[in-house]
């Protein structure tokens, strides 16, 4: 079988694994029983466990896999595809629609004479944004606090947020790029701040870049690390200062469309990733949309990410502003 109809006939049975739960139909795909125990740990089996406890009947699952790029030897493969679909699901008497754009990487090997993988992982990350991480992570939570305490320039208005504009951007642009803005490989936070500037959150303009809430267009183009680095806008949401003063919540039950959830994957305090919440659904909890992986009315607890382990924190603000 030629690597191509492999692939394709995998995805052919996530998608089915994500309607029944039948993790058994993966069994022909993975190198014995230990790969198997691992898939039944990941993120198909956490799509489907999570609709389950959310009480949700899953209805209808619509995708198209690309290969984008690939590297291929004699007996192995390492494969980029891009996954593109939409959900459809019941939810008390509701119906509920989710999309998303994945980009998932694969390994195969063909060592036993046919295709079976050894490997699935999401691609995610920006070096350049990686570094500029770093460099905030260096800097204590109170220091940066203490930075951000310091004078600086706001513009654009002095109004209140209004979150149903952040939303209208956020479902105007949540798999697609508003071409004022650079993207980035990794786009979560440069997306959720071009939703809060939207509703009306003024920029914190400063010369330096770790400080302030900015970013400058065009020829000179730059920006703070707090627009763009998943942890250094953490850490300006949690100071509760300006520009967006939010207010720590203790649950995704207490949000409200407009807000921002941030996530932090392995539960060491560094957060990675940012979401803006869009929607509720029939329970009353957050929907949310992102970049990255791109994502439209997904269900805020990521469970169904390559990246979740069982260590994830969460940390949910609502948005008051100037």
């Amino acid at each position: 079988m030629e690597w191509r109809t492999f692939v394709k006939e995998y995805f052919d049975a996530v998608h089915h694994a994500w309607l029944d739960g039948q993790l058994e139909r993966l069994r022909p795909f993975y190198m014995g029983k230990e790969h198997l125990q691992a898939e039944e740990c990941g993120w198909v089996n956490r799509a489907y466990e999570q609709m389950h406890k959310r009480g949700a009947k899953l209805l209808q699952v619509k995708g198209r896999v690309a290969p984008t790029c690939w590297l291929e030897t004699a007996d192995a493969v390492d494969i980029t595809v891009f996954w593109t679909g939409k959900r459809w699901y019941l939810l008390q008497g509701r119906l509920h629609e989710e999309a998303s754009n994945r980009l998932l990487q694969l390994r195969l090997d063909k060592a036993t004479g046919q295709w079976e993988i050894v490997g699935t992982r999401e691609r995610r990350g920006d070096p350049k944004s990686e570094r500029a991480e770093e460099i905030m992570l260096r800097r204590s939570a109170s220091a940066y606090e203490d930075a951000m305490a310091q004078p600086l320039l706001v513009v654009h208005g002095a109004g209140g947020y209004q979150p149903e504009k952040a939303v209208a951007y956020a479902e105007r642009y949540w798999n697609t790029t508003n071409p004022a803005y650079p993207r980035f490989t990794d786009d979560c936070t440069n997306f959720i701040s071009q939703c809060l500037y939207a509703g009306g959150i003024p920029m914190l303009m400063s010369k330096e870049k770790g400080k302030g809430w900015w970013i400058r267009t065009g020829k000179s183009a730059d920006w703070s690390y707090s627009w763009t680095v998943a942890h250094s806008l953490y850490l300006l949401l949690k100071s509760g200062g300006p520009p967006m003063r939010a207010v720590a919540k203790p649950s995704a039950a207490d949000l409200v469309p407009g807000d921002i959830i941030c996530y932090d994957f392995n539960g060491d305090g560094r957060f990675q990733h940012n979401t803006i919440v869009v929607a509720k659904d029939a329970n009353q909890m957050p929907l949310v949309n992102a970049h990255t992986t791109d994502s439209r009315m997904r269900y805020w607890a990521y469970e169904d990410s390559t990246a979740y382990t069982p260590q994830m924190r969460y940390a949910f603000f609502h948005i008051r502003g100037v």
